[in-house]
């Protein structure tokens, strides 16, 4: 049976139907079907365009799911909610196993997206080096982890597993986008920076963090950011 993955497109209208876009569940579940070797197909969705013929072929075929990421294996339901996705593909591809049983693994830099969302999003100057703050906060436990608890390259030894998948696109969004505020991911976090690189040398990574997308996660970003521009705060 075919496998099919909806997921949202370029924020760019000349490459929206062409390129994956800046959505991190969209990002997660095509790392996750390049580790496991799965054949599928990608549906870019353009979320703005709701008239366009694409549009209507994309709420027929997922039967009425609006939001990417949509999977589809062949007659069987369509599968929404990117959770849900990471379930269906572990007990239907078991092959390679990608599961983490190390609790504290799946749970690494859970709150780092939301930290990173309230300090980009901010249009308040007073409030900027808090939430700036906050952020690099997250972001020392993650470093504190990779560099004293986690047993190799990556979350849980050295393979790409469930819970890498999950973190990396959040901090693809803080690496690349981060840059739009004056905020880098600071130098000391030494671990951090050699999670990174290892991951550059993964090809399902490689694959899914392409420049056009490290461009549109910005371009996204800048959207999302409306008056915070204005924030400049340590820059």
């Amino acid at each position: 049976m075919s496998v099919t993955v909806f997921v949202k497109g370029s924020n760019d209208h000349f490459k929206v139907h062409k390129e994956l876009g800046d959505c991190p569940s969209s990002q997660r579940i095509v790392m996750i079907l390049r580790l496991k070797g799965v054949p599928f197909h990608q549906e870019f969705v353009d979320l703005t365009k709701k008239d366009t013929k694409k549009w209507d072929e994309f709420v027929r075929r997922t039967q009425g799911r609006l939001k990417p990421p949509v999977l589809i294996h062949g007659d069987l339901e369509p599968i929404e909610d990117a959770d849900a996705i990471v379930g269906y593909l572990e007990e239907t591809f078991p092959e390679p196993d990608l599961k983490s049983l190390k609790a504290q693994a799946n749970i690494a830099g859970r709150d780092l997206y939301s930290k990173f969302a309230l300090f980009m999003r901010n249009s308040i100057p007073d409030n900027d080096a808090k939430l700036r703050a906050a952020l690099v906060r997250e972001l020392k436990k993650l470093n504190e982890f990779l560099d004293k608890e986690s047993p190799g390259a990556y979350l849980d030894g050295d393979k790409l597993k469930l819970p890498d998948c999950n973190l990396l696109p959040k901090l693809m969004h803080i690496k690349v986008a981060g840059e739009l505020k004056g905020f880098t991911i600071p130098e000391e976090f030494e671990a951090i920076s050699t999670y990174l690189r290892e991951t550059h040398r993964q090809k399902a990574f490689k694959e899914t963090f392409t420049e056009p997308v490290k461009h549109d996660i910005k371009q996204g970003w800048l959207k999302k950011m409306g008056n915070s521009m204005g924030t400049n705060s340590q820059r």
